[in-house]
């Protein structure tokens, strides 16, 4: 393991490098949930909602920014027409691919069935429905079979495995979230390149048999706040998911470097992003390539975000990470989910170092070339925070260029005496050495 003093000189000056805070501001304003809704939300559940229906509101496993508050409207306005609304976890194999597990996933996400008022089915029992034209089994939950009608509520963004007209939105919902595992699982025998074809295909088989009143979709700004909420007819689902998706790409955040030497997050985790840390940002893709705008020599990654559940999908594409990381793994809930999307090599292990500052020095020390110039090294504390970083010098002027603006003034790292990365650039990162 490098240490401080051991090996090359990059290792001994690791932390000794200067870095930089630096911030891009958001627009001022917030989005009004109930402006946005407007009266689209009511005179929809009006027309398509019967008084009395029991009708299943679909709810994902990611982070999405106030998710909460979407779903309480929604629950809300199907409480006022009659309905009896119940909430469904939409997260395939998520949560650790239990039911008592995509409950907490929920909990952990604001949506909690309790202070709704309403019931939670998370069984995670499903039917077969159909089939694919290759053959794969289609499956749908009989919680959401149950149901009268289900409204799916969801994030359409670029998906961090594949590129197709339709990516994470609510035609991915009502295939693959409410196939539950062993849908999630038989959708993605198909391989992440035959999505473009699947989803719609997929999508064909679910919605005959699944009434689908409406469904709510949800976009983020490169800030990670609801921009937009859109109430999309059923019928225009595909269509809506084709469209928003778009306007997604176009409000994407992304580092604003084309190549970066050392990337280094605080954390990883399944609230994060899918794939625990965004490829979308870090170049980092668990199966095939596909286009990035940053391309990242080291990856090294410290630790594993606390409501994750101990699902740290998406590791085994980092460089190196911490000891403090490694124990906190779910490694059963981890391979539950990289064998239900067929993507095994995102739960392998990589280099696990005793510290923050031997993640570093190692992470410095064996980029190529790093020999010859000072390192162009970026930290964060996630995927989702690329509009406040740390960089060392290299970057500064290039940042600049792209809009962010400098907080305070340049300074070393600060470490613990075990090696704990307590703050860079005046990011905290593990003051409490926890």
């Amino acid at each position: 393991m490098p240490r401080r003093g051991d090996g090359p000189d990059r290792q001994v000056k690791v932390d000794e490098l200067e870095w930089s805070e630096l911030v891009r501001a958001a627009p001022p304003g917030e989005l009004d949930i109930g402006v946005a809704l407007g009266p689209a939300l009511g005179r929809i559940v009006e027309q398509r909602v019967k008084p009395g229906s029991r009708v299943g509101v679909a709810v994902g496993s990611r982070g999405i920014a106030r998710v909460a508050e979407v779903v309480a409207a929604a629950v809300r306005a199907l409480q006022d027409q009659g309905a009896e609304p119940v909430l469904l976890p939409a997260m395939g194999s998520h949560g650790g691919a239990s039911a008592e597990g995509q409950i907490g996933v929920l909990s952990e996400l604001g949506v909690r069935g309790e202070a709704l008022g309403v019931p939670v089915d998370a069984s995670m029992d499903v039917e077969e429905i159909g089939e694919l034209s290759g053959g794969q089994p289609v499956y749908l939950a009989k919680s959401a079979l149950a149901c009268d009608a289900v409204v799916p509520v969801n994030r359409v963004k670029p998906h961090s495995d594949f590129r197709a007209p339709i990516e994470s939105g609510l035609t991915k919902m009502l295939t693959i979230g409410l196939g539950k595992e062993r849908g999630a699982s038989s959708l993605h025998s198909v391989g992440f390149e035959a999505f473009v074809h699947m989803l719609p295909e997929a999508a064909g088989v679910v919605l005959p048999v699944l009434p689908v009143p409406f469904g709510l979709a949800l976009l983020e700004d490169a800030w990670h706040r609801l921009r937009r909420v859109e109430v999309v007819p059923g019928e225009a689902i595909l269509e809506m998911d084709r469209e928003l998706l778009l306007d997604a790409w176009a409000n994407f955040p992304r580092l604003p470097f084309p190549e970066v030497d050392v990337l280094v997050l605080r954390e990883i985790g399944k609230m994060i992003s899918g794939s625990g840390m965004d490829p979308n940002v870090t170049g980092r893709f668990p199966g095939k390539p596909v286009p990035a705008e940053t391309t990242v020599g080291r990856l090294a990654v410290l630790d594993l975000a606390h409501n994750s559940g101990g699902n740290a999908i998406g590791v085994g594409v980092a460089d190196m990470v911490t000891e403090r990381l490694r124990a906190k793994v779910d490694w059963p809930a981890t391979y539950a989910n990289a064998i239900a999307s067929k993507s095994l090599a995102g739960a392998r292990l990589p280099v696990v170092v005793g510290s923050d500052l031997e993640a570093l020095a190692l992470a410095s020390s064996t980029v190529i070339g790093a020999a010859t110039a000072p390192p162009r090294m970026v930290a964060m504390v996630n995927t989702l925070d690329v509009n406040h970083i740390a960089v060392s010098a290299p970057l500064v002027e290039p940042a600049l260029s792209a809009g962010y603006s400098p907080v305070g003034h340049a300074g070393k790292a600060e470490f613990g005496p075990g090696g704990e990365l307590r703050r860079i650039g005046g990011i905290e990162f593990f003051p409490d050495n926890r």
